[in-house]
């Protein structure tokens, strides 16, 4: 038996699935969720393989400009000697993008293990930003880079350390000026708003 999944999970499930972005584990997982389930899952999957089946019909050709296969293919061959070495990733400082998820919260992903669920990654908290409350599925650790980190009544600071077990909650998490994390943690962490 899969694990238990939020709606807003499986909605993410089946859009990933309708768009063939799931890896292999991704996929075997989704195809039992869907052979478990009540015929929720198959609703939710149909709406989503529509917008993208008409959004496949209702695209323009585009005129692609010469040798620009060329240089993406250049591009990705530098990325991939300059990232990859031996068995390590680097990521430099200006490579990656960050993404708002929240109001004044922006990640910027490092690592990914899809297959784990697992992720490494910077966080940015704007001045006054509020993280909702939630339970850790697994480990999560964090370390404060620079800034104030308020959580549960304590107020963390530059070079402070968290560590939070698996199946614990995190509550009242907010910044008064700011903070910049490096968060490792589960992907599957449980939202409680």
């Amino acid at each position: 038996m899969t694990r238990k999944y939020t709606k807003d999970e499986i909605r993410d499930f089946a859009a990933s699935y309708a768009l063939g972005n799931l890896g292999d584990a991704e996929k075997k997982e989704f195809e039992q969720l869907l052979r478990e389930r009540d015929g929720s899952i198959e609703k939710e999957l149909k709406t989503f393989t529509d917008v993208v089946e008409y959004l496949l019909y209702d695209a323009s050709p585009l005129e692609v400009p010469a040798g620009l296969e060329g240089r993406v293919f250049d591009n990705i061959k530098k990325e991939k000697h300059n990232k990859t070495h031996e068995g390590f990733l680097y990521v430099r400082g200006n490579e990656g993008e960050w993404v708002e998820i929240m109001n004044g919260v922006k990640i910027k992903n490092l690592y990914r293990n899809p297959e784990k669920n697992y992720a490494t990654l910077l966080v940015r908290m704007d001045p006054g930003a509020t993280f909702p409350d939630h339970v850790h599925t697994d480990t999560e650790e964090c370390y404060v880079i620079e800034g104030d980190l308020r959580m549960g009544g304590q107020v963390f600071g530059k070079g402070d350390y968290i560590r939070a077990k698996a199946h614990s909650t995190h509550e009242s998490i907010s910044t008064e000026n700011g903070c910049f994390l490096l968060i490792a943690a589960s992907e599957e962490n449980e939202m409680l708003v």
